[in-house]
């Protein structure tokens, strides 16, 4: 049901036509030409034109993580895909890109076969982003798994939700929830009434600071619209980054010994987190530490990043990297000048 094809130069995921859309907000020019070359059959052209784009800009830029989001959208493989859609969530849960990037991220596990691990990035956007204009589209995607999963109530109501979601224009989305439904019990489907063009939803709350804290909350309600615009978020100089505490991890996945460089040099290290309070980035590395993570922070500024392990190779960073990934947490290789 899921499998990569090659449309336009790009490596996607072939599905049923509703893969996740790019934030709906004004493109750089620059991204809109790197689009063109990869579609014109360019792609190596338009993947160093936006590489040039992420050297030249700062990474505390909103700039940013708008052009992480480019790359792996235009990317040759998956698994480059992946790590930038990971660099995202990981270090800018609060861009307007992250929420997009949970939702490839889903996909991508989905075009390998792991329903698990798909859950776990959906239900992350229902936990994190309660107001989210994209909660129609992760419920459909989460129905998805649940019916393949053979979970059918919980499926139904997924898709109930997916479908009370929805914004009126979202015809072709509205049928393929409501063909889904047809698995679902009379009384599932008829719980949510068709939306007419004519009553538009009442608009979202704006999400600030303090809907973030939901996160640690169970899954709330969702918000009454959504579609695939992502909404306005706080301005991340006067934001906090709100960053849930990693599960508990066991003491198998630590930095091996002979990794450990001694000098100044180019290392390798697995990021898990990062915060704009120091005191929050030592608290969850302190706990890794605690369950046998080489964890500590790096930077002097914000944002503090969390890290684990100093590995001299790339190879034995994506190795570590897997293993954290095993246990559901997410992260991604960074190359780290070690003084």
């Amino acid at each position: 049901m899921y499998r990569w094809i090659v449309l336009s130069g790009m490596l996607v995921i072939s599905t049923t036509g509703l893969d996740a859309q790019a934030p709906a907000r004004p493109i750089d020019p620059v991204f809109v030409r790197a689009q063109t070359l990869v579609s014109d059959g360019n792609g190596t052209a338009g993947r160093a034109l936006i590489d040039s784009m992420i050297a030249a800009t700062p990474t505390s830029a909103p700039l940013y993580p708008q052009a992480l989001y480019w790359r792996a959208s235009l990317a040759a493989s998956a698994a480059d895909a992946e790590s930038d859609y990971r660099h995202i969530v990981v270090d800018y849960p609060l861009a307007p890109q992250a929420e997009d990037a949970l939702l490839r991220l889903a996909q991508l596990e989905l075009a390998r076969g792991d329903r698990d691990g798909a859950l776990v990035h959906l239900r992350r956007i229902q936990r994190d982003y309660p107001h989210s204009k994209s909660l129609g589209r992760a419920n459909y995607w989460t129905a998805r798994v649940l019916f393949e999963k053979n979970d059918i109530p919980a499926a139904c109501a997924a898709n109930a939700a997916a479908l009370s979601q929805l914004d009126p224009g979202e015809v072709e989305l509205r049928n393929q929830i409501q063909y889904q439904g047809q698995r679902c019990p009379a009384v599932a489907v008829a719980a949510v009434p068709p939306v007419s063009p004519a009553s538009p939803m009442p608009a979202a709350p704006e999400r600030t600071e303090s809907t973030a804290v939901a996160a640690i909350q169970p899954t709330p309600r969702p918000a009454s619209e959504a579609n695939d615009v992502k909404p306005s978020i706080v301005d991340p100089p006067k934001a906090r980054v709100i960053t849930s505490e990693k599960p508990p991890v066991p003491a198998d996945i630590t930095a091996p010994k002979s990794a450990t460089v001694a000098s100044a040099a180019i290392i390798y290290s697995v990021q898990v987190a990062a915060y704009t309070h120091q005191s929050d980035a030592e608290k969850l590395a302190s706990t890794l530490t605690n369950r046998g993570y080489a964890a500590r922070v790096d930077g002097t500024v914000a944002p503090f990043r969390v890290r684990i392990g100093r590995y001299t190779t790339n190879s034995e960073a994506e190795e570590a990297l897997k293993k954290i990934k095993a246990k559901h947490m997410d992260g991604f290789v960074a190359r780290v000048a070690e003084r």
